[in-house]
């Protein structure tokens, strides 16, 4: 390293060290304003500090902790599509509610027609350039916001009650790890041979969605069975150990040959939450477990948004982005919120378990699409598509706080 890259990169770590200070006498302050407040909740100063490192870091420190990135963004992936099929528990799906399904599925349609109409009356052209045609980018950008369904804790009683609880089963989430996968299937260099020296054809050829569909959930059902055999008389306390390193081993595999590491850890939690006899275990350690994804996710956007700064700035599709995140998205769920209420005669909230700042929030899970997504598009609109999201998620988390308390007063 030169003598002005080791002063930047020491600048560089003592802003991060700054930030650190800053946040843990921020918390200590018991009456800090609101702003601040839901600044620190949104943990958008993870996701600065990993901006402010990949900014000054010189490029042999960028290439050793960027490989370390690249594992941790398949691992990411990985676990977050575990926590999604994880809550597709058949207990759980059989007490789902005719109004909840309708609130989800009303969306979800709706929301694939309006980012389709949207994008195509103002945004044509912004997609012309993505690996895989405007149509892959289409349906990626259509599974990032409908990832982005907040998912929750399920809160019964009485004879509902389930035992040990769980997380809400949500058609949308599913449905964005879904849309998701096609997109980036089709903007990944896809296809790989499997050879079988003692089979007719020895020779067999993979491309293709539903080939590669097939062989996710093959992947996945494997990796399911794997863990769940493995982790029978593993002690509660290394339980988080042995998944993890199970889901990564799986979805390692999964990138190394093209498929998409959400669908395995998607169908591996299916299996897992279904078929395991240590359910309550399994649900306590992803619980516990993601508090620390939540750290480390926006972190990592932040450094990946660092290198590909480096390649410019798309501010088309930037706006693209939040035009969709911070207009369309809010819209259509306070819309069908709404209605679904009146239809309901305004217990929506009891009839389906979600509170209006719930729907609001943005999920996390569209911060890991969103991380595939740039990893396979130009730098430019790599750099736009995180900026975008980052401030996409923070703007909705604010704007779900102050509608939350405004909706409080006015219903008291």
């Amino acid at each position: 390293m030169i003598e002005g890259d080791e002063f930047r990169f020491g600048l560089g770590l003592l802003v991060v060290a700054g930030i650190y200070a800053a946040v843990l006498y921020s918390r200590r302050w018991t009456d800090k304003p609101r702003l601040l407040a839901d600044l620190l909740d949104s943990r958008l100063h993870y996701a600065v500090a990993g901006l402010v490192l990949s900014l000054a870091a010189p490029e042999g420190v960028r290439t050793t902790i960027g490989e370390g990135v690249d594992i941790a963004m398949v691992f990411l992936a990985g676990i977050f599509g575990l926590i999604v099929g994880g809550s597709f528990d058949w207990r759980l799906i059989k007490r789902f509610t005719k109004p909840l399904l309708w609130l989800e599925v009303g969306y979800l349609v709706l929301l694939i027609m309006t980012v389709w109409l949207l994008t195509y009356s103002f945004f044509s052209g912004v997609v012309d350039s993505a690996n895989g045609g405007g149509g892959a980018l289409m349906w990626a950008v259509c599974g990032l916001v409908s990832a982005g369904w907040m998912r929750q804790n399920r809160v019964d009683s009485g004879k509902h009650q389930i035992k040990g609880g769980g997380w809400l089963p949500s058609v949308n989430a599913m449905a964005g790890l879904l849309l998701a996968g096609i997109g980036l299937i089709q903007m990944r260099p896809g296809g790989f041979v499997v050879r079988q020296p003692l089979a007719f054809p020895q020779v067999i050829v993979v491309d293709g969605i539903w080939d590669e569909i097939l062989w996710c959930a093959l992947l996945g059902a494997l990796v399911g069975l794997v863990v769940d055999l493995s982790t029978r008389d593993v002690r509660r306390e290394h339980l988080y150990y042995w998944v993890g390193s199970g889901l990564l081993m799986g979805c390692g595999i999964a990138q190394v040959l093209g498929l998409e590491p959400l669908w395995v850890g998607g169908i591996a939690g299916i299996w897992l939450i279904n078929a395991t006899l240590r359910r309550l275990d399994l649900l306590r350690v992803l619980g516990d477990g993601q508090g620390v994804m939540r750290t480390i996710l926006p972190a990592v956007m932040g450094w990946v948004l660092g290198g590909a700064l480096k390649g410019g700035f798309d501010w088309i599709f930037a706006a693209w982005i939040l035009s969709i995140l911070v207009i369309a998205v809010p819209a259509l769920r306070l819309g069908v919120w709404h209605g679904l209420g009146r239809f309901l005669d305004r217990s929506v909230v009891r009839r389906t378990g979600i509170e209006l700042r719930k729907l609001l929030e943005f999920d996390d899970l569209a911060l890991v699409v969103g991380l595939g997504m740039a990893a396979l598009l130009p730098a430019a609109q790599a750099a736009a598509l995180l900026a975008a999201v980052l401030l996409g998620q923070w703007l909705l988390h604010l704007v779900a706080v102050l509608a939350a308390e405004k909706f409080a007063r006015v219903t008291g």
